[in-house]
């Protein structure tokens, strides 16, 4: 008798503790669509988009952590010399419009805060780290035509950039949650160097 009321209260404490128990990582994905251009002479300003999968480490109410994989497409055209091309400028007045189209791989490490909450609504303010794998990068000119450039061939494929955000979250469920970030993103380093404004779209549910 006296083992089986210990065994019931042993499922009953389990079963109590694991009601209580706080969901702590988070997995989700994202769309984005972005508003892109280069840093240089006369560039113009292309839509882009994106997506990616997140992995969210959620501990204390105002603040979590998110970490990730996303693939990132932008596009702009910039007045620039066509050394890529493997011409030489003979002048300064030698330069063409080139139409650069990235493609790359995104490692993003992104800080979230919670400043405000009401009910099911949050207020989001983020800053992001990211590091950037350039996998594809096109060139168009008229001059010139298409020069597709991968892996070594391109001149930075490793890229950093930095982004903050400022964005709304709802609450759908106990452990489900959509974010709707609009940030403003800029490459520190990077041949051709992109800014954008980027709207992403997420949606993370609780695992564990």
């Amino acid at each position: 008798m006296l083992l089986k009321r210990t065994l019931y209260l042993s499922v009953f404490l389990i079963v109590s503790v694991a009601g209580q128990a706080q969901i702590n990582v988070y997995l989700g994905g994202n769309i984005q669509g972005n508003y892109s251009w280069i840093r240089g002479d006369e560039p113009t300003k292309e839509p882009g988009f994106g997506a990616g999968v997140s992995f969210v480490y959620w501990e204390y109410e105002y603040w979590f952590l998110k970490a990730g994989i996303d693939y990132t497409r932008k596009t702009s055209t910039v007045l620039e010399y066509p050394d890529d091309y493997g011409v030489e400028p003979e002048n300064s007045d030698d330069k063409i419009n080139i139409t650069y189209t990235e493609q790359s791989i995104g490692i993003p490490l992104t800080v979230y805060f919670r400043p405000w909450e009401q009910g099911p609504n949050s207020i989001l303010l983020s800053g992001t780290l990211n590091t950037i794998i350039v996998a594809n990068l096109k060139l168009n000119s008229e001059e010139y035509g298409e020069l597709v450039k991968k892996g070594t061939d391109v001149k930075t494929r490793l890229k950093s950039n930095v982004g903050i955000g400022v964005g709304y979250q709802r609450q759908l469920d106990k452990h489900k949650f959509l974010n709707i970030i609009p940030s403003y993103n800029i490459d520190l380093r990077g041949d051709p160097a992109f800014n954008s404004i980027t709207l992403t779209v997420e949606f993370i549910f609780g695992i564990y």
